[in-house]
Order: C-alpha cells, then sequence, then structure tokens
C-alpha cells in the first residue's frame, strides 16, 4: 500500500509538471518546423527559424533593451525590498501589516490599469515615456514579489548574528555585508532572478510606456504577430526558454544558489 501511495504520488507530480512544461515543448517542436505557419502540422526540421531572427534587427535590439531594464528594475526592487523586509522584520506588528499592506498594493491592480495609471501620471508631470521611467514602474511592480522572497529568507534568519556583529565594532553596513547578506544570499539571487524575468517578459507595462527609442522585446513579438504568425516566433520563445533554463542550472550546479527551497 505504501509503494502504491508513492508511485501515485511520482505520476501526480510527472502530469503537473507535464502540465506546466507540456506547451512549451510544443513551442520548441515548432521552432524547427518547416511548416511556414503557426501552429501547423510537424512537417519536417529546419533550423532557417533560428536564423532569421538576425534578419529582424528590432529583435535583436529590443532584447538587449529589455535585457537593460530587466537589469536596472530588478536591482532596484530587490533593494527596496531587503530594505523593506528588513524594517518589517525588526518593526512592530503595526508597522508591519501596513508597510506589508502598502508594499503588495500592485498585486492587487491589474497591470493595464497600473500602466494607464502610470502613463498618466507621466503626461501630468511632464516627464514622458522612456528608458528610466519603464524602469521605474518595472520595478515598483516587481516589489511584491522580491519582497516575498526577501521575507522567507528572514523569516530564517538569526538576527543575533547581526547583533553580534556590531557589539564587536562593525557598523551597519558592515553587518549586512558581511553577515547579513551572505546568510540571505539565496533569498535575495532568487527575488532578483524572479524579478528578471518578470520584467523582461512583460508586455502590459511596457506597451503603454515604452517609446520609440526603449521598445522591449515583448512589443516587438506582439506587433510581430499583428501582421503575420511564423514559426520564427517560436524559435524566439524557444531561445529565450533555453536561456532560462541555463541560468538556474549555473546558479544551481556551479554557485550552489538554489532558486526554490
Amino acid at each position: 500500500m505504501k509503494g502504491m501511495r508513492i508511485t501515485l504520488s511520482w505520476i501526480y507530480l510527472a502530469l503537473i509538471y507535464l502540465f506546466i512544461l507540456g506547451p512549451m515543448f510544443f513551442v520548441l517542436a515548432a521552432s524547427f518546423n518547416t511548416e511556414t505557419s503557426f501552429p501547423a502540422a510537424f512537417e519536417g526540421v529546419t533550423l532557417r527559424w533560428y536564423a532569421r531572427i538576425w534578419d529582424h534587427k528590432e529583435f535583436l535590439s529590443s532584447a538587449w533593451t529589455s535585457t537593460l531594464v530587466a537589469l536596472v528594475s530588478s536591482a532596484l526592487a530587490v533593494l527596496a525590498a531587503f530594505l523593506a523586509a528588513y524594517a518589517i522584520s525588526r518593526g512592530n506588528k503595526r508597522e508591519n501589516a501596513w508597510l506589508s499592506a502598502t508594499l503588495a498594493a500592485p498585486l492587487l491592480v491589474p497591470q493595464v490599469v497600473m500602466s494607464l495609471g502610470m502613463l498618466q501620471l507621466a503626461s501630468v508631470a511632464g516627464m514622458g515615456t522612456g528608458f528610466w521611467w519603464l524602469v521605474a514602474v518595472h520595478a515598483v511592480h516587481n516589489i511584491p514579489f522580491a519582497l516575498r522572497l526577501t521575507m522567507t529568507g528572514f523569516a530564517r534568519f538569526d538576527f543575533a548574528l547581526e547583533d553580534a556583529a556590531t557589539s564587536l565594532g562593525a557598523g551597519r553596513l558592515t553587518a549586512w555585508r558581511e553577515v547579513t547578506i551572505p546568510v540571505l544570499q539565496s533569498s535575495i539571487v532568487a527575488g532578483f532572478t524572479f524579478c528578471f524575468i518578470m520584467s523582461f517578459v512583460n508586455l502590459p507595462v511596457s506597451l503603454f510606456l515604452a517609446d520609440t527609442a526603449t521598445t522591449t522585446l515583448p512589443v516587438v513579438m506582439y506587433s510581430y504577430i499583428e501582421s503575420r504568425i511564423d514559426p520564427m516566433l517560436a524559435a524566439v520563445s524557444a531561445i529565450l526558454f533555453v536561456l532560462a533554463c541555463a541560468i538556474t542550472l549555473i546558479l544551481d550546479k556551479i554557485f550552489r544558489i538554489r532558486l526554490v527551497d
């Protein structure tokens, strides 16, 4: 009976993974399909859709823009989340509830509504749209995700270690650098990675706030499918999927940082 329960558990887990990753495997297969439409029945194997990406310079330039926006906004989101998580972990319960609710507010607002509101704010303030405004909005949107992961690390953190460092003469910043941040390294890196992915693939915010000089990859892909749909989009998606898997494996196997505890 115990062996049957274990077998059923593994089958259940396999079905969940298949449900989550199954669509991506279809996209990977479609990226090698010789058929010119997408989706379509698999006809043969070709690499021409990957080669065609290099003929569309807007995909390459927008991918670089998305990378820069994701890097800067994720760094800002993680920094704000770390400071907020530290204050919540050390503050009283009334302050914790107010601060947690405030920082979680972006999760309660649909991205389209938040994007329209930020666009209106930029117009009223005369700031316009562009790289730094897009970075700021991405950072605000990602703070709740970084905060949840950072709070997970603080839940297991012993503040006595930090108090011991300060009692031995270390300043607050030194204690953070030498004690707090190394202990919370996994949570911080996990928060940064998750924020980076969320920012890189974000369409609603970028669609409303990006300008002609700051066009992200999801916006370019969305514009591309308005006129035609072919397996080249599957090739772009496959590259992003492989890169995400490679980064996860590198962090786990080489740097011993697990994104999920």
